[in-house]
């Protein structure tokens, strides 16, 4: 003989069905709408899967795992959509092409002292982290939308390649002088004619440094600048760019930070700003990421004493 039910269990039972099902559907929606499904997000839900086999019959932990799940893919979802598109294709190139990849050493780099493996896993995923939209993408310098970023910063002539050399008890700062075929004029024979190296495109991010909003401008290659924001807001008086890195601290140069191409972006990770720089080169797919109080300080220029250097490499397998 069957146990009856009552008619108040059926209809308990009725709506967790459908509660479950919205749910899935919602879910669904959610995973579908992610620009590129990584391997590692791949890995999640599949884990998912044997949570919610593992709750058998058991209705209430089927619809909690369902909302923890949902509540933690939609803010992968929301992440994902400040990835640059040229980004979203990287990973995939990366992820996608193995062999590929096993055979041209695909890499990430990372200088920080973060932990490396914690941050690639949640850049895997979209989690914890949004890249912030450029103020100024490869832009000629004499644009109006430069001049307009920069204001009275702009006269400083911030396009100049400046390089910096530290040394035990000082900072040297000088521009790359090149001659006219375009090679550095320090190091050539030919010494007719020199001029300073300039960034004709630049690209402009806004970082925070010190609870400070700071700009930040690169070209092509070479070290990066940070200029206070709210110092370009006024009349500058003193117009001498290297005499400013030396002794204003609203002006600072990178520390052996060479960018390599133009795929230069803030990402926000955990309530700190970094700098991602992607490219490839030498056969390698490099994806680089960079704490901003480091890169202002003299700490790559003490690594060569060998395990205090901050440079970690991860081969993506």
């Amino acid at each position: 003989m069957f146990k009856k039910i009552s008619i108040s269990l059926l209809l308990i039972l009725n709506i967790n069905a459908s509660e479950i099902d919205d749910l899935s559907l919602e879910l669904n929606k959610i995973y579908n709408n992610i620009p590129y499904i990584t391997k590692e997000i791949k890995q999640d839900q599949d884990e998912f899967i044997k949570t919610i086999n593992e709750c058998k019959d058991d209705n209430n932990c089927i619809i909690s795992s369902y909302k923890a799940r949902i509540k933690e893919l939609s803010l992968s979802l929301e992440n994902s959509k400040s990835f640059p598109d040229g980004l979203i294709e990287y990973i995939k190139t990366i992820q996608e092409n193995p062999t590929k990849c096993n055979k041209d050493k695909c890499t990430t780099i990372d200088y920080e002292n973060i932990s490396t493996n914690n941050f690639w896993q949640d850049f895997f995923r979209y989690k914890d982290l949004k890249f912030k939209p450029k103020i100024v993408d490869d832009k000629d310098y004499s644009s109006q939308e430069v001049k307009d970023t920069l204001k009275y910063c702009w006269d400083l002539g911030l396009n100049r390649r400046v390089l910096k050399s530290i040394e035990p008890n000082y900072v040297i700062y000088y521009f790359l002088e090149i001659n006219r075929f375009g090679a550095p004029y320090s190091s050539n024979k030919i010494k007719d004619y020199k001029d300073i190296k300039i960034h004709k495109y630049v690209t402009i991010n806004e970082v925070v440094l010190d609870d400070k909003n700071y700009l930040t401008l690169s070209g092509g290659f070479g070290d990066m600048l940070f200029i206070e924001k709210d110092f370009c807001n006024h009349p500058i008086k003193n117009k001498d760019l290297l005499k400013l890195l030396y002794e204003s601290n609203s002006i600072k140069l990178s520390t052996d930070f060479k960018i390599i191409g133009r795929n230069v972006f803030v990402v926000n990770y955990k309530d700190r700003d970094y700098i991602l720089n992607y490219y490839y080169i030498f056969k390698s797919y490099i994806i680089g990421i960079d704490s901003v109080e480091d890169m202002v300080s003299n700490i790559y220029y003490y690594p060569y004493k060998g395990a205090e250097l901050k440079y970690l490499l991860h081969e993506m397998k």
